[in-house]
């Protein structure tokens, strides 16, 4: 790289030389030139080898097998080797639901929400995009529109052993119009869920604020637990 430099230097040492008209300004435009260089060779590292794209994402890669370093891993570090990983595996999920995973915790839901969608149209019945896609969809509106009920329900016909999933579809059955159906599903999580466990007051609050019937115009609307009144 040095030798580069060096030729630099003389290019534009000659062109000066021959282009200016003065030697005030030939002796200008040579000492710019050796400037430069001198500072690419005090903050610069002339001897270094490049240091490809592909090449970081093998050491990276090799990082990934060492439990210990994972940890050392920065955000972009890991969104680039779930990207590396996609285009080696055009057809698998599993790249892009981390992504979106990582897109969650970097406080991205719209990007992530892409992310899970390109995960699905790899695999539409790929769970953890399925789940994952569904709990953002909910956290980002509060509400379980048709469109997050049926991925609550398909996730619960995918896998059933899931107390809260089926709790989910219930949900998702109410908002279709399917009263019986929501009913069942609730009764199925709650029995799958012990008696003192957390969820059964989470259980509960959520059937009082998808059951209770709209606010009037003008008036609050209803708090889960809330006294009536």
């Amino acid at each position: 790289m040095i030798w580069l430099a060096l030729v630099a230097v003389i290019c534009v040492a000659g062109g000066a030389w021959f282009v200016a008209k003065s030697m005030k300004t030939r002796a200008i435009v040579l000492v710019a030139g050796i400037v430069a260089v001198g500072g690419y060779l005090l903050i610069g590292h002339p001897d270094m080898p490049d240091e490809p794209l592909a090449g970081r994402l093998d050491e990276l890669e090799k990082l990934v097998q060492t439990p210990e370093a994972i940890e050392s891993l920065t955000p972009d570090q890991i969104m680039a080797i779930f990207q590396k990983r996609g285009l080696e595996n055009p057809k698998d999920p599993i790249p892009h639901a981390g992504q979106a995973k990582l897109l969650e915790i970097m406080g991205r839901p719209q990007e992530a929400v892409m992310a899970y969608q390109a995960a699905l149209r790899r695999d539409p019945d790929f769970l953890p995009a399925i789940t994952g896609l569904a709990d953002l969809l909910f956290k980002s509106s509060g509400d379980v529109d048709l469109a997050t009920g049926q991925l609550y329900e398909r996730a619960h016909e995918l896998d059933a052993r899931d107390p809260r999933i089926t709790f989910m579809a219930g949900v998702g059955a109410l908002k279709a119009g399917r009263k019986d159906d929501a009913e069942r599903l609730w009764a199925e999580a709650e029995a799958a869920t012990p008696p003192d466990d957390p969820k059964q007051g989470m259980y509960k609050a959520l059937r009082q604020m998808f059951t209770a019937p709209p606010a009037a115009p003008g008036e609050p609307a209803a708090v889960p637990g809330a006294p009536p009144g």
